[in-house]
């Protein structure tokens, strides 16, 4: 009798399946931006394309993202007359295997005595793509500056020459301030990676400058404070140390030395619709691969594609990172630093 039962209830499951096809609908090709502008820089544009979630991935995949076909990329801005100031970008190719970047060409002969990116000015980017016409605007800040940056060992790193950037802040009472924190080590070495027979060292510095944070002043307004800037991860917050100069011992027996790291510290200030997409671009980073986490999109500043257009109010900060050092002085990045 339970064999029969048992039987008679397999073949009601059977009899209950039905192929099911879902008819999703195609994602719409749309232009993907990353653009920014900041004094004494020209603005650039990196152009993409969105992809659908269930879209395959091949060989050709990141190649085709790239956007090379656009009519017109160009920013403008009025100045105190109402008068329009208008730049053309151009494409900049750096490598074949990186996006091209759309720029103003005029700064590579005048790099010296460029004027068209000042800060408290709003700037107008307006792109010609496929029969489309998509727009932005944003606003540059005025800079502020840190107190002070310096280097101290770190206190939760399991190796002794894990080392911590510091700073104090002074956040100005009589404006809204919103912060974002970026940084790359310009110098980095470990051991020859290529060839682990040699006991020597090659440099590896960050490329390109990596997000820390970026939030709004609304709990600190009017406060002086310290605080710390991690070195980002791949993946999720940022939690990392830096390495100040040590010692290590190689296969032969030799000790290879190993030169400190020196990092880019770059301290913004950004309005608040720019703000609004970094911000959920750290949330996004922080809850990676987290399954409990709560799916969010990307607020965009981007009128008829996606991504952001971004006017920063940007000090730059060199350390080197030898335990003890202050540095109070701000300092003018190369432009390969920067894009």
């Amino acid at each position: 009798m339970k064999y029969y039962l048992i039987c008679l209830f397999s073949l009601m499951l059977i009899s209950c399946q039905k192929e099911i096809t879902l008819d999703l609908a195609q994602s719409e090709s749309k232009l993907v931006v990353e653009g920014a502008i900041e004094p004494g820089y020209p603005p650039y544009v990196i152009l993409t394309k969105n992809q659908g979630y269930f879209d395959p991935i091949d060989i050709n995949t990141y190649n085709n993202l790239f956007v090379k076909d656009v009519d017109t990329v160009k920013v403008w801005y009025y100045n105190d007359y109402g008068e329009k100031k208008t730049k053309y970008l151009e494409e900049f190719e750096v490598l074949d295997s990186l996006p091209p970047i759309y720029t103003d060409l005029d700064y590579m002969t005048n790099s010296t005595n460029y004027q068209f990116s000042k800060a408290e000015r709003t700037y107008y980017l307006e792109i010609k793509w496929n029969n489309q016409i998509i727009t932005a605007e944003t606003f540059i800040p005025k800079p502020t500056l840190l107190d002070c940056l310096w280097v101290e060992q770190s206190e939760i790193a399991d190796k002794d020459y894990k080392s911590d950037i510091r700073a104090i802040y002074s956040d100005p009472a009589d404006q809204q301030n919103n912060v974002l924190i970026k940084s790359k080590r310009i110098q980095h070495y470990e051991r020859n990676r290529k060839d682990t027979l040699l006991c020597d060292t090659i440099n590896y510095p960050d490329f390109p400058l990596k997000l820390v944070d970026a939030g709004s002043d609304i709990l600190i307004n009017g406060e002086s404070f310290e605080t710390y800037f991690p070195r980002p991860k791949e993946n999720g917050f940022p939690t990392g140390a830096y390495n100040s100069s040590h010692e290590k011992e190689c296969d032969n027996g030799s000790i290879l030395e190993i030169k400190e790291d020196i990092v880019l510290i770059k301290f913004c200030q950004i309005d608040e619709p720019s703000m609004r997409f970094w911000r959920g671009l750290v949330r996004q980073a922080g809850t990676n691969g987290n399954p409990f986490a709560e799916p969010m999109n990307l607020v965009s500043n981007i009128n008829g594609g996606l991504g952001i257009w971004t006017g920063y109010g940007a000090s730059y900060y060199k350390v080197p990172i030898i335990n003890g050092t202050t540095i109070i002085d701000t300092i003018q990045p190369k432009i390969i630093d920067i894009f």
